[in-house]
């Protein structure tokens, strides 16, 4: 999920397309610069983060919430997220996934088993009833 103009890194290091025989979890690495955030986005798997360095707010369905070094973060399948850098250095996450079984999931709305929202990944829209953090602070 690197964006355009920098600033997001996604390291795969233990997925099946990077050539390993993954069953069910896979392993990577995500670098955000200080100032950007990770593409809005969900997938049909449970993920994990393990927050290395820096601090931010992971956004959650809308809500944002505080992290720093040491801590650890839960996304639920399908639950539509992503990480805003607020602190002054890049963050690194650790990030544990479920593999995700496309076939096994006929209802999952795209070909991908990632819906990514924005920046120069996107392939999907975000549902009509989504209101980001900004559209929540305006009323």
């Amino acid at each position: 999920m690197q964006q355009a103009g920098g600033g997001v890194r996604d390291l795969k290091l233990i997925y099946p397309e990077t050539g390993f025989d993954a069953k069910t979890l896979c392993l990577g690495v995500v670098e955000i610069d200080p100032g950007h955030h990770s593409p809005l986005h969900r997938h049909n798997c449970e993920e994990v983060y393990y927050v290395v360095q820096g601090s931010g707010e992971l956004e959650s369905e809308g809500k944002r919430y505080k992290f720093s070094a040491g801590c650890a973060i839960f996304n639920r399948p399908n639950t539509i997220h992503r990480v805003w850098n607020t602190g002054n250095e890049t963050i690194r996450l650790v990030v544990v996934g479920g593999i995700m079984f496309v076939p096994l999931w006929p209802q999952w709305p795209t070909v991908s088993p990632y819906e990514v929202f924005e920046g120069s990944s996107a392939n999907a829209k975000l549902p009509t009833n989504y209101k980001t953090t900004k559209q929540r602070k305006r009323k």
